[in-house]
């Protein structure tokens, strides 16, 4: 396995697993999930790393730059947010996502969002890594905030019928 910043080569092999494993978050374009997440991940691809295995991007992580907006309503200032943390399934269980996730985090001067999302129970599926490296659980969205949100439509899940979605906002405090 190799790690690396990713580079412009990447972007398809990022969008194709952000839209195989999450859908998007892109919810105001009427392009194809793929098309739209191509798009996102090229405005920040700078603020990516991936993980390779024999050349092939098994997984990817980035950071935004300091967020203009409050998001979330969570009255805090001057943070970044985890944009992506994906890992091909067939790679998952081997420290990938927390390798990525502490190469997006490391040294930064700014707290960390990240909002996790899970269908599989009462947890979050990234709680682990989370804790793992150094977030802490901040805020819960509410089990129908995708619903609310019309996130549903461009869910990887989009064709089942989801009663409920857990949303929860985790922070990372400054490390310096």
């Amino acid at each position: 396995m190799n790690y690396r910043k990713a580079t412009f080569k990447d972007i398809n092999s990022i969008a194709s697993l952000v839209t195989n494993l999450l859908g998007t978050c892109n919810l105001e374009s009427n392009k194809t999930i793929l098309e739209s997440n191509i798009e996102d991940v090229s405005k920040s691809i700078n603020n990516y790393y991936v993980c390779t295995v024999n050349s092939k991007v098994v997984g990817a992580c980035g950071i935004s730059n300091i967020q203009k907006q409050d998001t979330y309503n969570l009255k805090l200032k001057n943070v970044k947010e985890i944009l992506y943390l994906v890992v091909d399934k067939k790679y998952q269980g081997n420290g990938i996502g927390t390798r990525l996730l502490n190469l997006c985090s490391h040294n930064c001067k700014n707290d960390i969002i990240y909002e996790a999302w899970g269908d599989k129970g009462k947890y979050p599926n990234s709680k682990i890594v989370l804790e793992r490296c150094g977030y802490e659980f901040y805020q819960d969205l509410g089990k129908d905030y995708y619903k609310k949100h019309n996130y549903c439509s461009r869910c990887v899940n989009r064709n089942k019928e989801c009663n409920e979605c857990i949303a929860q906002i985790w922070i990372k405090h400054k490390s310096i």
